[in-house]
């Protein structure tokens, strides 16, 4: 009589199948995970940082409005939503937003005198849908900033951040675009095809947002330190263009600063966030 060995020697098929689907299933899983469900202080600047790479590559690739060819004085910026009737998102969506003229629609003009970022020719787009931080984390604005206030009391000039004006002689087109402010803002709604600032109407609801702004270098486009501050904390409207942010601790802030070259570097030490450095 022959003995029948019960020693495997592989898995069968189906098992193979079935192993692949478990794994695929456990993959779609984190990969399915967006910004917004977590991760605390250490997602929120990784979120930042990614964006404010992203910006500078496409800032190093000259990725302008323009369908094809060249495209001339452009403007990289990260954008912060300054909203504080939108409780939701405000101070924690964020939109990259490219600005520029392509070739062919600067009919000779000479690149150097577009000044105004708000009228056609110039136009801006988003490459990529907004997101938002991870939950529980938002963007602290600058102390300039008297409409969101903070329920802890911090030192002054700390846990703030700071954004300076514009480097350059860009025009000052209040509401639509404000350069020369600190911090400076526009007033956009993302849109995927190049559209002028004065284009976006109400149909596209625009709104106010914060921006720090890249070079076509690659370098930052701000006079003086830019440190961009989050917490974990809670956005919450306190009446018709109010809101307050409520954080629980002083450990609970992380910050993200800008080099003047365009890389980033992220920080938890309360020292580096203290403005007066």
């Amino acid at each position: 009589m022959t003995v029948r060995s019960l020693a495997r020697k592989g898995f069968t098929l189906v098992e193979l199948l079935v192993v692949i689907t478990i794994i695929l299933l456990i993959s779609s899983l984190f990969l399915g995970l967006s910004p917004g469900d977590g991760g605390g202080l250490a997602a929120g600047q990784r979120v930042v940082g990614s964006s404010l790479r992203t910006l500078r590559a496409m800032a190093l690739m000259n990725r302008g409005p323009g369908v094809g060819g060249v495209s001339y004085a452009t403007r990289y910026r990260l954008l912060i939503l300054n909203d504080p009737d939108d409780e939701l998102n405000h101070l924690r969506q964020v939109v990259l937003v490219v600005g520029g003229v392509s070739a062919a629609k600067l009919g000779g003009r000479d690149p150097a005198a577009i000044t105004d970022t708000t009228v056609t020719p110039y136009e801006w787009f988003s490459p990529e849908p907004p997101q938002l931080l991870p939950k529980g984390v938002v963007f602290v604005p600058p102390a300039t900033d008297t409409a969101t206030t903070m329920s802890l009391s911090v030192a002054a000039g700390t846990r703030r951040s700071v954004i300076g004006q514009v480097a350059d002689n860009i025009a000052n087109k209040a509401p639509l675009d404000s350069p020369t402010s600190s911090p400076p803002t526009m007033k956009y709604a993302p849109v995927t095809q190049p559209t002028s600032l004065d284009a976006i109407g109400a149909d596209f609801n625009p709104k106010t947002w914060y921006y720090v702004e890249l070079q076509g270098t690659g370098a930052s486009n701000h006079l003086g330190r830019t440190l961009l501050v989050l917490a974990l904390a809670t956005a919450r409207n306190t009446g018709a263009g109010k809101a307050a942010i409520d954080v629980s601790s002083e450990t609970q802030f992380a910050a993200i600063s800008l080099r003047p070259n365009g890389d980033i570097s992220m920080t938890l030490d309360a020292g580096e966030m203290d403005t007066a450095k």
